[in-house]
């Protein structure tokens, strides 16, 4: 049987899968970094991505993510929950060793502000270096924090 588009664009976050050690480096929390992990499974058959967050700094909220792809748009999607009960519907893009993601318009919560996200892929594939940056007029951004992730267990 032949995959579709969106199963092959699926297919291509296989590169996540496993465990994720996560450094956070955050401007309020200057003198130490924050550790946390995140682990990324198939679910659903390998129809869908599914990440699991959790930060040891009770300031940061533990989250549940879900990757999908749109073939109309050409674009993965992110499905963000978190602790707080924050609910958030992200784009993403995953090529040429970056990662990024996005969020621009309002989706099931209101948009007090925007965020993006870039990652740059090691040669490896085993560390990530990202950071959020957030606009709150769509067009002068500032550093929000950064992550640092390191591959710790491959699936």
């Amino acid at each position: 049987m032949k995959k579709s588009i969106r199963d092959e664009m699926i297919n291509r976050l296989e590169f996540f899968l496993g465990k994720w050690e996560i450094e956070v480096i955050h401007p309020h929390f200057q003198s130490n970094s924050i550790y946390g992990q995140t682990i990324f499974d198939w679910m659903e058959r390998e129809k869908f991505m599914v990440q699991r967050t959790s930060i040891n700094q009770s300031e940061f909220p533990s989250s549940t993510i879900v990757y999908d792809y749109d073939s109309n748009t050409g674009t993965y999607l992110q499905h963000y929950f978190d602790s707080r009960g924050v609910t958030r519907l992200y784009n993403m893009s995953f090529e040429n060793n970056y990662w990024k993601v996005w969020r621009d318009t309002s989706d099931f919560s209101q948009l007090d502000f925007c965020q993006r996200f870039v990652g740059e892929i090691n040669e490896s594939g085993d560390t990530i270096k990202s950071s959020w940056e957030t606009s709150h007029d769509g067009s002068h951004w500032e550093h929000d924090f950064r992550l640092i992730y390191r591959k710790v267990i491959q699936i």
